[in-house]
């Protein structure tokens, strides 16, 4: 399969949708001086090719989630794939990353309080064969949340 390669114009269409998910294809066109078909064919590539994914993000302290936590797992390597696959699937996990350094994946966890975050790592977790140790550091505030990853 080719990898599809960005071009200026897709890198700037991005870069708008980055600032507001929701902008209509002709605002886009006309900021960019292009058709609008033109923009409707590039996001339609831009999302196929997993590109580019447009989605609605909450803040988990404005929606009730009000105790959020990074957990690192300390996991047997043979496993860290299942284990991640595991994770993924539960509906308190933000996000997994396999990662280098003291622990072999690291997730986000997003809860009510921290009777479920308790109720999380110690019957959730361990019901995941393969999780060796874990490491937990409670969020108290997001100083900063960027989805804009840039695409220069």
């Amino acid at each position: 399969m080719a990898k599809y390669v960005l071009d200026d114009t897709d890198r700037e269409i991005i870069e708008l949708l980055q600032q507001d998910g929701r902008m209509p294809f002709l605002t886009i066109a006309n900021q960019l001086g292009l058709a609008e078909g033109t923009v409707r064919r590039r996001v339609a590539r831009l999302l196929d090719e997993g590109i580019l994914r447009i989605v609605g993000i909450t803040d988990p302290f404005r929606i009730g989630l009000y105790t959020v936590a990074i957990v690192g797992l300390k996991v047997e390597r043979g496993r860290i794939d299942p284990i991640a696959n595991a994770l993924a699937e539960l509906p308190e996990v933000r996000s997994v990353a396999l990662s280098t350094g003291n622990f072999d994946l690291v997730i986000q966890v997003a809860v009510k309080n921290n009777d479920e975050l308790l109720t999380f790592l110690i019957k959730k977790l361990s019901e995941i064969p393969g999780i060796l140790n874990t490491g937990t550091s409670l969020v108290l505030k997001v100083a900063k949340e960027d989805f804009g990853w840039g695409v220069n």
